[in-house]
């Protein structure tokens, strides 16, 4: 019996410890989903988002003046591989915090930036505020250029094969020796800047530019503009006036005037040279589509003026350049037939004849380039390309330039 009695004792001494197990048991469990449940609250609040594009291409590369044409996989012919962060907080009653870190990089060599010398996040470093006011932002941003002019052109950010982007954001092709200067400055994207888009207001959104310069006694040394961009139905149309003073992504010049353009005229017999260096680019731009469903049209006109660097030239030469560029998307089978053509002229009114020793001067520079394209698409994320692409600057050979890539979202 005292056996059996010992037994009952600690059957009922393992039940108790058993329910005071339990108790502590579901205690923890509530507390674990209170904290699970505070957290998916933190997390409704609070995202941050990974993502990016790897674009690479093979192909055949000869710009017009190129010596000689180039075999290449190269990065970037659709549009220009990049990846980072993006994030953003609600702060209640409509007001978020938003912040960007993307930086670009060269898939066929694994290299960061688009070029040696690019920074980290060269695409995107800015933080900022949204709300029902609009959005503001502070770092490294958009320039005014940038929407508008991979918006109304069919190859969309193609710097490779675009011609709109070649003539007016690339260095790509010479005449006599001389590197083509992109006619639009300061690059697509401006750093130590604010930024401030407004609400969409009766189908536009307006955004306004400031980039200080950051050079100490020289508080005019800035860039600033403003864009503005329209949609309804197949309709849609922009514009954007930009000032530049400043180089981007970094400016070299700790002192005085940069150099944010250069032209050179040449004299045809001798060869002579005088290069003419602008501090101030000044840009103006429209541009718009019609989506006719079987087709897309599109057109672009830029018109820029220069300031030249010493008062000498800047009082005796005008220096102004203009692009006209007109293109159309066709929807075939998963993808779309592209085509694009641009029309650059550069062009310095004045005297030469005492710098260049005589009068046959070529002082004006025309650039025609077309450009001919199919985008195929596997899904929303991955699509393939091939496009054909034909170069002419003034006294300088034909060029063609062939490319075949693939290009994934992630």
């Amino acid at each position: 019996m005292k056996e059996i009695a010992t037994k009952g004792s600690v059957l009922r001494a393992a039940g108790r410890a058993s329910e005071t197990s339990l108790r502590h048991a579901a205690m923890g469990g509530m507390l674990g989903l209170a904290a699970c449940m505070a957290s998916t609250a933190a997390l409704a609040q609070t995202s941050v988002q990974i993502g990016g594009t790897i674009d690479a291409y093979a192909g055949s590369i000869k710009r017009s003046g190129d010596n000689g044409r180039t075999s290449v996989v190269d990065s970037s012919g659709m549009e220009t591989s990049w990846w980072g962060f993006k994030g953003k907080e609600d702060l209640g009653n409509g007001l978020q915090a938003h912040f960007a870190l993307t930086g670009f990089l060269r898939p066929d060599s694994g290299a960061s930036g688009r070029f040696d010398g690019d920074t980290m996040f060269s695409r995107d470093a800015n933080v900022g505020l949204s709300g029902s006011f609009g959005s503001v932002s502070v770092g490294r941003n958009l320039a005014p250029n940038f929407i508008p002019t991979l918006s109304f052109s069919p190859f969309g950010g193609s710097f490779a094969f675009a011609p709109l982007e070649l003539h007016t954001q690339t260095s790509a092709g010479s005449y006599r020796g001389q590197a083509w200067s992109p006619t639009v400055s300061g690059d697509t994207g401006w750093s130590n800047e604010i930024m401030y888009v407004t609400p969409k207001l009766g189908g536009f959104t307006t955004s306004l530019f400031f980039q200080f310069g950051e050079q100490a006694g020289n508080s005019g040394k800035n860039n600033f503009g403003v864009n503005t961009m329209y949609e309804q139905g197949p309709l849609s149309f922009g514009a954007y006036f930009q000032s530049v003073k400043v180089n981007n992504p970094l400016d070299a010049t700790v002192s005085g005037d940069s150099q944010v353009f250069s032209f050179t005229p040449y004299n045809r017999v001798s060869g002579a040279t005088y290069t003419l260096s602008a501090s101030k680019n000044d840009t103006w731009f429209v541009g718009g589509a019609y989506d006719l469903r079987f087709m897309k049209l599109f057109g672009t006109l830029n018109y820029s003026t220069m300031r030249l660097i010493g008062a000498a030239d800047d009082s005796q030469y005008d220096l102004k350049s203009n692009t006209v560029q007109l293109g159309t998307s066709i929807p075939a089978g998963n993808g779309s037939v592209l085509f694009s053509w641009a029309r650059t002229n550069v062009k310095a009114k004045g005297d030469f004849s005492a710098v260049l020793g005589g009068s046959d001067v070529q002082s004006s520079i025309v650039r025609n380039t077309a450009s001919l394209g199919y985008d195929y698409f596997f899904s929303k994320r991955t699509d393939i390309y091939g496009v054909v692409s034909v170069d002419k600057i003034t006294e300088q050979s034909n060029a063609v330039s062939v490319g075949v890539g693939i290009r994934q979202r992630f």
